[in-house]
């Protein structure tokens, strides 16, 4: 019988995906400090008990610790929104877990054709704000209308979106562009956005901003996310073109249920564009500011935004296709490598809670068959099996 092996990177990761510092761990399990570190660099192992509190505190399965680390994922760049209000140590296992949804995505690979990374390849980082903006809606076909759906604009181009954030107080959208085997992925994390498809929108544009710079290797000194955004979702003309009433604070609100907006960006657009001068943009939000609008816009609560599909549609698809059930779902990601509780599964991919922890796992010989030459893939747009 093969011995098992303690590996103490795998303790460090399922520290950090929990947001804990060692000193938080040591103390919550009662386990020196220096030996918590120890433990990390594998310079000595836990005793059986000790790992069983590790276990239990982290909540990852006991056999997680000793398995070995089989799918690589570079982190190649990241962006955190300074806006942020949660801790720093919440902030780094944001990391953590956007890997873990890289490499769910990565196993669901075997089985499903996701739509490709399709990023503009038209833009030129000498190009001013407004041009790549137009440029990028002309290259994915956008015309100059309003874009209702941010989440499935991005997915169905290839970008990986998670909801595990988006009832985090205080949690702002975080992007990493991650690297598994020469394949770059861009993977977002939805903030906490009260599930508002105006403030939705507008921060994935935002985000698109960072991605966009990032590729075209423009320092974030020389390119203005914001500006970007407001281009990308409100262009120039179609815009100045509706703004009969720029004045008013009321026509904003009309004007919402058209671009899907906040109108607090469509005041800085008519700004920036000429359309009211200073002073009346600092009337303008104020009024906003006495209404209690700058924390809660009008129409937040009607103009629901749409979740992060990719992984859930996939999971879906998995168990119509009869390729996977719920229980042999959650033995092959352990075959895989990915050894978490299947609460942590479901937060992760997007699911119904209880979808997978409502099901025991079964023996490791009951695992239905799923040697992937002997898998249909199905393809994600058209969801049937090929």
């Amino acid at each position: 019988m093969k011995k098992e092996i303690f590996n103490g990177a795998k303790l460090k990761v399922a520290r950090i995906y929990r947001g804990k510092t060692v000193d938080q761990l040591a103390k919550e399990v009662n386990i020196n400090k220096k030996d918590i570190i120890a433990f990390e660099e594998n310079k000595y192992k836990p005793t059986p008990e000790n790992t069983m509190k590790l276990s239990h505190n982290l909540q990852f399965p006991r056999e997680y610790f000793f398995k070995n680390e089989n799918i690589k994922v570079t982190v190649e760049g990241s962006h955190f929104n300074p806006q942020s209000t949660i801790p720093r140590n919440e902030e780094i296992s944001y990391r953590e877990k956007l890997i873990m949804t890289h490499k769910i995505y990565t196993f669901m690979q075997g089985y499903i054709k996701f739509p490709e990374l399709n990023l503009p390849d038209n833009l030129n980082r000498n190009d001013d704000i407004e041009e790549m903006a137009i440029k990028t809606r002309r290259y994915w076909g956008l015309g100059d209308g309003a874009i209702g759906n941010m989440v499935s604009l991005l997915e169905s181009n290839g970008v990986l979106l998670s909801g595990i954030n988006i009832d985090r107080k205080g949690a702002s959208p975080y992007t990493q562009k991650q690297n598994l085997n020469k394949e770059s992925l861009y993977v977002i994390a939805l903030g906490n956005d009260k599930k508002s498809a105006t403030v939705r929108n507008y921060d994935l544009a935002y985000e698109l901003a960072y991605i966009i710079s990032n590729e075209l290797n423009i320092p974030s000194k020389r390119f203005n996310a914001d500006e970007f955004a407001c281009a990308f979702l409100l262009p120039k003309d179609v815009f100045l073109e509706g703004l009969s009433n720029p004045n008013e604070l009321d026509f904003y609100v009309e004007m919402k249920t058209k671009w899907l907006v906040p109108i607090s960006i469509m005041i800085f657009r008519a700004y920036t564009l000429g359309a009211i001068n200073y002073k009346k943009y600092n009337f303008l939000m104020n009024e906003m500011n006495k209404k209690g609008w700058l924390k809660k816009e009008p129409l937040d609560d009607n103009i629901k935004g749409v979740s992060p599909q990719t992984l859930k549609t996939a999971v879906e698809l998995l168990f119509e296709n009869n390729i996977m059930s719920k229980n042999t779902l959650m033995d092959n990601l352990a075959n895989f490598g990915i050894n978490m509780n299947p609460t942590d599964i479901e937060i992760l991919i997007g699911l119904k809670e209880g979808t997978l922890a409502s099901n025991v796992a079964i023996k490791g010989n009951q695992v239905k068959n799923n040697n992937k030459n002997n898998v249909k893939v199905v393809d994600f747009k058209n969801k049937k099996r090929r």
